[in-house]
């Protein structure tokens, strides 16, 4: 990877910064939702959680537990990652509702915790992985948006040749950032699964 390539992703996330924010606060929105609404989300959340929960019951029956589990938290976020970006040329409504989902359940699972745990035990459990995990899923969300809206924009001045042009060069020119994108946002998730197989859960047993 061209180190210009790198420069030019983080001068290029200055001018994200209405995106990444917009993206926090739907997230921010989904989990205060999770928290204050849990019961009437219960169902879905529940759906969503029992596909986690599976891949728990894989690692059980493994003999190399934590090796397994940051495999699998690994493998998980960054293949979704990979598709939070580029599902968002389909007019960014995928990461959108990826951002809300993400916070609702987040939400939930401290609405649920805090009923029987200590708010400490609940930062144990989400801070160390937490603080690399979900800004690098914002900030993929956040550029999934960007090229969804791009589309639209496209689509939107198809008879403007001139406008058309300019829209179509600045898509070009985020789509080619992705890929820099794409290993950051790898990168911070890997690293954030090596932490949540390992420091998360020898917090948690403390």
């Amino acid at each position: 990877m061209k180190k210009l390539q790198w420069k030019a992703l983080f001068r290029h996330m200055g001018e994200m910064k209405h995106y990444l924010i917009a993206s926090t606060l739907v997230f921010v929105a989904g989990l205060v939702l999770g928290v204050q609404y849990s019961d009437r989300f219960q169902v879905f959340l529940d759906q969503q959680l029992a596909g986690m929960e599976q891949l728990v019951g894989l690692v059980k029956e493994k003999d190399n537990q934590s090796l397994w589990l940051f495999i699998i938290i690994f493998l998980n976020n960054a293949i979704k990652s990979l598709m939070f970006v580029y599902l968002g040329l389909f007019f960014g409504i995928i990461p959108l509702m990826v951002l809300l989902v993400n916070g609702l359940i987040l939400g939930y699972v401290i609405d649920y915790q805090l009923q029987e745990q200590s708010i400490s035990f609940i930062l144990k459990g989400l801070l160390p992985h937490g603080i690399f995990e979900i800004p690098a899923i914002i900030v993929a969300c956040a550029y999934g948006i960007r090229l969804g809206m791009l589309v639209i924009q496209m689509l939107g001045t198809m008879f403007t040749p001139s406008k058309n042009g300019k829209i179509a060069a600045e898509f070009k020119r985020v789509l080619g950032l992705t890929k820099p994108l794409i290993l950051l946002v790898v990168g911070t998730l890997l690293f954030a699964a090596l932490v949540e197989s390992t420091v998360t859960l020898w917090l948690l047993s403390k």
